[in-house]
Parts: C-alpha cells; sequence; structure tokens
C-alpha cells in the first residue's frame, strides 16, 4: 500500500498505479466491516495483529489474506529496518496451557511416549486438565514437578528432538 488519504467514513488507498476509493460506515476496531470500494459493495473480516507483526491487520475478503499496517509513512520506513526474530521452536515441549497446579506428571526422563498418551494433569479452576503427548517421542527432561504452581506456555516436559 503506497498511500492512504481520507476522513472518517471513507478514504482513498492507493497501492502502485491502481486507486481505490472506499466508503464504509465501519471502523477499522471492527470484526467485520462492510462499505463500497470503487462503488462496488463489499464485507470482509478485520483480525488485529500475527504472530509475526503484532501491528497489523489481517483482512479476509472473498478467500484472500492479507497482512497490512496502517503507519505514518516515517512509521513504514522505520518498520522496514526492524529485524525479524522468529519465535522459539516450542514443538517438542507440552506447555502448561493456563495458570494452575500441576498434579500429575505422568512421565519420566528416558520414557517412550506415543501421541495422545497422558503426560500430565494440571487442576485449575477447581477442574482438573489432563495433557497429551502430540506426537511420538522420548522424554528429554521433566521441567516442572508436582505441587508446582504453573504459569500460561510454562514447560511442563521436553521430548528429545
Amino acid at each position: 500500500m503506497d498511500e492512504v488519504v481520507g476522513q472518517i467514513g471513507a478514504a482513498v488507498v492507493t497501492v502502485g498505479e491502481k486507486r481505490y476509493a472506499i466508503q464504509s460506515p465501519s471502523r477499522l476496531n471492527d470484526i467485520c466491516i462492510s462499505g463500497t470500494c470503487n462503488d462496488r459493495p463489499f464485507t470482509a473480516q478485520i483480525e488485529r495483529g500475527t504472530a509475526r507483526n503484532p501491528l497489523a491487520l489481517v483482512v479476509q475478503h472473498n478467500g484472500t489474506r492479507i497482512e497490512a499496517m496502517v503507519v505514518s509513512p516515517r512509521m513504514a520506513e522505520l518498520h522496514a529496518l526492524m529485524p525479524f526474530k522468529a519465535p522459539a521452536d516450542m514443538s517438542r515441549f507440552v506447555l502448561s496451557p493456563m495458570p494452575g497446579l500441576l498434579v500429575q506428571v505422568a512421565v519420566q526422563p528416558g520414557q517412550k511416549v506415543q501421541a495422545g498418551e497422558r503426560v500430565a494433569v494440571i487442576e485449575a479452576m477447581k477442574m482438573e486438565n489432563v495433557l497429551f503427548a502430540a506426537a511420538d517421542g522420548v522424554v528429554a527432561k521433566v521441567l516442572a514437578y508436582q505441587g508446582e504452581s504453573l504459569v500460561v506456555d510454562q514447560p511442563i516436559v521436553e521430548f528429545e528432538q
């Protein structure tokens, strides 16, 4: 997107050589927006933020999904200079999905585990939540122990690579 000029309820968006006149009573913080683009009606779904860019708007329309940002020209220049830091690969860990008390660890280091096998049990809000292995593997380390209070996304078990 090269340029956005507009006012409340209307905007002209320039992408390369193409100009799009958009009119809509919707706001960017609405989940679903509708209006007209070059006098043709449209409806699109808007999501905020992605794992790669929390400032992004993800727009879905007619099966097409694009990621965009609405920023000033200077902010666009600065954003282009920012390095991308890929999130850590946590696929070989069993993570706590919520805060709670670890009431059982059902595996030990060196143990072979099959997908769907019970790995741990967390008690949260007076309910027990069973955590299962997502894939076959061998337990490398147990990182949390029975009776420990866990936070969201805290690693409980690590599998070998």
